[in-house]
């Protein structure tokens, strides 16, 4: 009778134990779960198809090719889901990224440091993700700076040339009556942010500075092999 009654003492304080493990265990997968990212959530965990996972979410055909219908959604998305979209130089489309490397190119022959160039493709990631708009979005802006004929930035044509209106973010174009980067007095100790604004003049100053990270991947990954543009 006493090796039955240890025995039962023994299997229920097993059973207290397993319970007690599986209540402690539980607050741990929770605390786990709690710290997934909506990214993580949605299997978006390798950066490079963020313009195709884009058109994906919006029920546009996933060519990773930013066409009219593409640029347009993208115009209205939130800034939660452009940062969820763009996280590195590999989520842009093959002609966004073009561009990009033009704009690093031009500020390669100009002679611009690096933080400028950043500073400039901060600009134009917020401004249009590099699409290099032909037709006006807002008044009469126009190009991948989404600069305005009306206020002194070119002709449309020139504009909408992405080496030239790089030229005029940068300042170096022998035309246009607005500053440009380099005609910013201490341009290279504000924060990154500031400065595009002090260009740009926009109506949502704040928003370029989320693109800081962003622009030195993107001056990183493809400076090495853009050559200067004159």
């Amino acid at each position: 009778m006493a090796l039955r009654t240890a025995l039962a003492r023994t299997a229920a304080a097993a059973a207290s134990l397993a319970v007690a493990g599986t209540l402690f265990a539980a607050p741990g997968v929770a605390r786990a779960s709690s710290f997934r990212t909506p990214t993580a959530e949605a299997g978006e965990t390798d950066p490079g198809h963020g313009v195709a996972r884009f058109q994906e979410r919006h029920g546009l055909p996933a060519t990773g090719r930013v066409d009219g219908a593409t640029a347009d959604v993208l115009r209205h998305a939130s800034d939660a889901e452009l940062l969820r979209t763009f996280r590195t130089a590999a989520d842009l489309g093959p002609e966004e990224l073009a561009n990009a490397r033009t704009v690093i190119g031009v500020g390669k022959g100009a002679g611009i440091p690096e933080q400028g160039q950043v500073i400039a493709l901060m600009t134009a990631m917020q401004e249009s993700k590099f699409v290099n708009y032909l037709v006006p979005v807002d008044h009469d802006s126009l190009g991948i700076f989404q600069q305005r004929p009306s206020t002194g930035w070119g002709t449309p044509e020139q504009i909408t040339d992405v080496a030239t209106s790089s030229k005029s973010f940068y300042g170096v174009a022998p035309f246009g009556s607005n500053p440009g980067l380099i005609q910013i007095d201490g341009w290279q100790t504000m924060p990154p942010g500031e400065v595009c604004q002090a260009v740009q003049v926009s109506a949502y100053p704040d928003r370029y500075a989320q693109w800081e990270p962003f622009a030195r991947d993107l001056l990183a990954r493809e400076s090495p092999t853009v050559p200067p543009i004159l």
